[in-house]
């Protein structure tokens, strides 16, 4: 037997849907496990009027149970051989009596204890208590009242769908009681379908134009796409976050193709594609040759083509554009640096200052960069994109709200009109990448420079005034920030001290607002530490990142060291090489006197001798890169090898012994600064 359960929405926000499908099956789950009701799987279901699931297989009955309640220990729960107010707590809370008590014995001794036996209900009896506090679970970011009701949620209930085989569960909410009858697409279906059986819901949805599952809509869309709009060589522009968005707008999906003034091509690509994207969630369209054409496509939420949509929305776009075209125009009027005086008057956060506060900062952390990078060639054009590289939060485009995604490239659209250097102009856009997961990373020298100065402050200045993230909140985005930094360190092969960074990013804030917080770089060190074993984890074993991070300053050294290790640790020479280092450790761990001072006159063998230019010759080394370091140890393993075959370290001789032992001891401090025994 399945049970359905469907709760029937006015059209949620699209953000809504997805989260709130998850809600209702996790829910469902936990409740349904902690009043014992077996099942075999929950399926779930949405769209923008709707969610729902069908528990598959459900028990008529909840489980017995046999319950064992552990309370007080005996010298609590009596005194004088009378029970105590403790022990009287606990017998209440059991709803026992004294004569039900017995007497438990542990390994920390004997305390009293209730045992209850609880005889399962009927399925049907309990879970009508189960929706409705399934119900109440259900949180959004914010919700509402409606008409008269106490009771918040996103959007108003319209109607439950609650049935269990092939009947109606008695339920009621507010006033809105259960049935077996769901509605279709509003003004295309009936809005009194009847469902006759759990698994026949899809089917009855689908016959009146709804498409319950999302993957199926996303299907849909896309071959709707195909067949209305691209089947002339065309091809949509589908951008994720907009397919993502779209899915939850529609429950049953239809691709019209529209057309705008040609005349709109002339503006920045990006600034037409996301008039369309962001504000009429259209999808853009490119010619067989890839350049952008006039036209977009429209995800209908309906089951066929309207003329009379199609004009409607090619009529709704062009004043969109309209507005678009007159802030920019208005713009290059100007003189794009002139706007980097006005960053003043914006605030950035109340105790971080303005914008134009936080440029002054990263001009500074920039300069510390150069030095340490030796870019002293690139100078003035790094110091110029750092300058400008939020000159366009306060044009026309940027500061309307109409566009506020285009921050960045339109500073470098207008940079670049203006005469700035190419590559400033490219760093202004490129300073604010990566923006997401996967997206793409600085070319220019100038926009991994800005980018890191720019992420680093906005970092050291959330810790400093208190603002670090938690586990549920981040609203500066400094995991990404931190995530950032380290992305285009290694892609743009930036070697510096990512902790030498953080100090000084420190200072230059600490030295311009009030610190709020204490143990600053502290926190922000470890906040990178955590995020560059994170980012590193995709290409490297965690465990290996564990033994390494501490050792390397650098994400660009630590990174090549993994490369090394990962690439050896399977090969048997290295597995070879760490049992003889391993061997190397537990010897020199024996020893208690660690004070002994080697004493090259005490050689004997020639295998002493070696091992002991073999160890100088790794300490020149430490400082050189990884993988020479590391080939040397491979390539003159032979060494430490032939000197256990070839020298008794256990000898009577006590001076010599000590001797050897320091020997094995100068070995050991070296290879210790690179942890490779716990590998």
């Amino acid at each position: 037997m399945d049970f359905l359960f469907e709760i029937g929405l006015e059209e949620l926000p699209s953000r809504y849907v997805d989260e709130t499908e998850a809600n209702l099956k996790r829910i469902m789950t936990e409740e349904l496990t902690n009043e014992r009701i077996s099942f075999s799987d929950i399926e779930s279901f949405s769209t923008p009027r709707r969610v729902a699931v069908i528990v598959k297989d459900i028990a008529e009955k909840q489980q017995d149970l046999d319950k064992k309640s552990v309370g007080p220990s005996i010298d609590i729960a009596y005194k004088d051989g009378k029970l105590t107010k403790a022990g009287e707590g606990f017998i209440k809370s059991q709803n026992a009596s004294e004569s039900d008590v017995k007497i438990v014995e542990n390994e920390k001794g004997k305390y009293i204890s209730i045992e209850t036996f609880i005889a399962g209900k009927a399925t049907e009896e309990v879970l009508p208590q189960i929706l409705d506090t399934v119900i109440r679970k259900i949180e959004f970011e914010k919700s509402m009242k409606w008409s008269d009701r106490t009771f918040r949620f996103a959007r108003p209930i319209k109607w439950f769908v609650t049935l269990l085989g092939d009947k109606v569960l008695p339920f009621e909410f507010e006033g809105i009681k259960g049935s077996n009858r769901t509605r279709g697409m509003r003004y295309f279906a009936s809005q009194d379908a009847e469902i006759p059986v759990p698994a026949e819901y899809e089917a009855v949805l689908e016959k009146n134009f709804v498409i319950a599952k999302k993957d199926k809509r996303k299907e849909e869309i896309l071959r709707s796409i195909k067949e209305n709009c691209e089947n002339d060589g065309d091809a949509a522009l589908v951008n994720n976050y907009l397919l993502e968005e779209v899915i939850n707008l529609v429950e049953y999906p239809y691709a019209i193709k529209g057309e705008y003034n040609k005349d709109y091509l002339l503006l920045p690509e990006d600034i037409t594609t996301i008039t369309m994207e962001t504000h009429q969630r259209y999808f853009p369209v490119r010619d067989k040759d890839g350049k952008l054409t006039n036209k977009f496509i429209l995800i209908r939420n309906a089951p066929e083509y309207s003329e009379t949509v199609k004009k409607g929305n090619e009529k709704v776009i062009e004043p969109r554009l309209a507005d678009a075209k007159f802030f920019f125009d208005e713009d290059l009027k100007g003189k794009f640096s002139d706007n980097v005086e006005k960053l003043k008057d914006v605030t950035f956060q109340k105790d971080m200052g303005s914008i134009y506060d936080k440029v002054e900062r990263s001009k500074k952390i920039a300069e510390y960069l150069i030095d340490e990078l030796n870019l002293q060639g690139k100078k003035e054009n790094i110091i110029r994109t750092v300058e400008l590289a939020k000159a366009d939060l306060v044009s026309n485009v940027i500061a309307e709200k109409e566009f506020t995604k285009l921050q960045g490239f339109m500073g470098s659209i207008y940079a670049e009109k203006q005469g700035e250097n190419k590559d400033v102009a490219a760093g202004i856009f490129e300073h604010y990448l990566p923006r997401y997961q996967g997206d793409m990373l600085p070319v220019t020298i100038e926009g991994a420079i800005a980018g890191i100065a720019d992420k680093i402050d906005t970092v050291t200045g959330c810790f400093s005034v208190g603002l670090k993230p938690t586990s549920s909140k981040d609203p500066y985005a400094l995991r990404r920030a931190v995530q950032g930094i380290i992305y285009v360190t290694l892609n743009s092969k930036l070697n510096f001290n990512y902790k030498k960074l953080i100090e000084k990013s420190y200072d230059i804030f600490s030295a311009d607002k009030k610190v709020l917080s204490g143990n600053v770089v502290q926190d922000i060190a470890e906040f990178f530490k955590q995020r560059i074993a994170n980012v590193l984890s995709e290409k490297y074993s965690k465990e290996l990142i564990s033994y390494e991070i501490d050792l390397e300053d650098s994400i660009i050294k630590l990174n090549e060291r993994l490369a090394v290790l990962s690439e050896l640790s399977n090969t048997e020479h290295f597995k070879t090489l760490i049992n003889l280092l391993k061997r190397v450790k537990n010897i020199v761990k024996e020893e208690k006197d660690n004070n002994t001072l080697l004493d090259e006159s005490l050689f004997e063998k020639e295998e002493e001798r070696e091992l002991y230019n073999f160890s100088n010759e790794l300490e020149i080394l430490e400082n050189k890169e990884f993988s020479i370091y590391i080939n040397t140890l491979l390539e003159k393993s032979d060494v430490i090898n032939e000197y256990f075959d070839n020298v008794i370290i256990n000898t009577d001789n006590e001076k010599l012994k000590k001797n050897r032992i320091a020997l094995l001891k100068k070995l050991e401090t070296s290879i210790d600064k690179l942890s490779l025994i716990h590998i």
